[in-house]
């Protein structure tokens, strides 16, 4: 299968994707196939599980938006949070200090 990227119609790659099929799970042992529906379950929810190099397994979950990730990457320069981590971590006796911003 072929996906292709169409600049301002991330729709279409989502669509494609959703299309996809897994596979059948006929030819897994029954001890294994709720395992298999698992697995193919966090596939349709976006949760991708990748190889680590240590021998396990990661996961990722490629459903979080580019909002999401845009304030994730913006949170440790916000001024507010900045204050607010710094009096937390300063002196617990200016915690008040939390409640005045």
């Amino acid at each position: 299968m072929s996906v292709l990227y169409h600049p301002g119609k991330a729709n279409v790659v989502a669509d494609d994707l959703s299309r996809f099929s897994m596979g059948s799970v006929a030819h897994v042992e029954h001890e294994k196939n709720e395992l298999v529906r698992d697995v193919h379950r966090l596939a349709r929810l976006g949760v991708q599980l990748v190889d680590s190099t240590k021998g396990g397994v990661m996961v990722n979950n490629g459903s979080e938006s580019s909002f999401v990730m845009d304030v994730k990457s913006k949170q440790d320069f916000d001024p507010i949070l900045m204050e607010l981590h710094r009096c937390c971590y300063c002196d617990e006796r200016n915690s008040h200090i939390l409640f005045k911003m």
